[in-house]
């Protein structure tokens, strides 16, 4: 019985070593094509492909996909937001895959996603999107979670959200009505007070709402 185990232990030592072996220092297992996936255009997937480095004749096992992604961040692709390395052993095949950031709002020249994460987009946003407002990163990332909390009738129709610290915030909507909002510590109560207030036949023509304090909420 111990002969038989001694046996098993081996043969399994010896498997482990010649997969090794094979993988890591023979010329089986190398890399044959290289493909992008996630590209908007042929452009970046050459800069891609020329920022990854990998070489066909490459062994697979040597691939690094945390060296890629790290080195993809370093040369400024911010609108990347994760990048996956899948390597097929029987087609000897890499496959680079992109996932780019989802613009949900824009702040001056770029476009923010649900992270608070600015980053510029390497085609045209054809959708909608708000302008976010903020002095820091920090008051930026807030107005993002403020931004993503309201309902889709006041986000859809709101054309800015300036934050003037991460717990103040004013709305300006498409049809150039200006909400000060306050924080957002009683946003469902302020929702229903906005729609209550929208609702009133003598405010069809407001052009200033403060619902800072729900309790003695104004219009002008």
């Amino acid at each position: 019985m111990r002969h038989k185990r001694e046996f098993i232990l081996g043969f399994a030592l010896l498997l482990i070593a010649t997969l090794a072996f094979l993988f890591g220092w023979t010329n089986i297992f190398t890399v044959k094509e290289v493909s992008v996936t996630g590209s908007p255009n042929s452009q970046i997937t050459k800069q891609v492909l020329e920022i990854a480095d990998i070489k066909t004749g490459e062994k697979l096992a040597r691939i690094e996909p945390r060296a890629i992604s790290s080195n993809l961040a370093l040369a400024g692709i911010d609108w990347i937001e994760s990048v996956k390395i899948s390597r097929n052993w029987i087609s000897r095949a890499v496959t680079i895959n992109l996932a780019a950031r989802d613009p949900i709002a824009f702040s001056g020249s770029r476009y923010v996603d649900a992270s608070g994460v600015l980053f510029t987009s390497p085609v045209k946003v054809e959708k909608k999107l708000a302008e976010i407002k903020a002095k820091d990163d920090s008051a930026r990332a807030a107005a993002v979670d403020f931004y993503l909390s309201l309902p889709a009738e006041i986000r859809d129709k709101a054309s800015s959200i300036t934050a003037s610290s991460a717990k103040n915030f004013q709305i300006v909507m498409d049809s150039e009505l200006r909400i000060n909002w306050g924080d957002a510590a009683n946003n469902a109560v302020k929702v229903k007070i906005y729609q209550a207030l929208l609702a009133l036949p003598e405010n069809k023509k407001i052009k200033q709402m403060d619902v800072s304090d729900p309790t003695k909420p104004t219009v002008k």
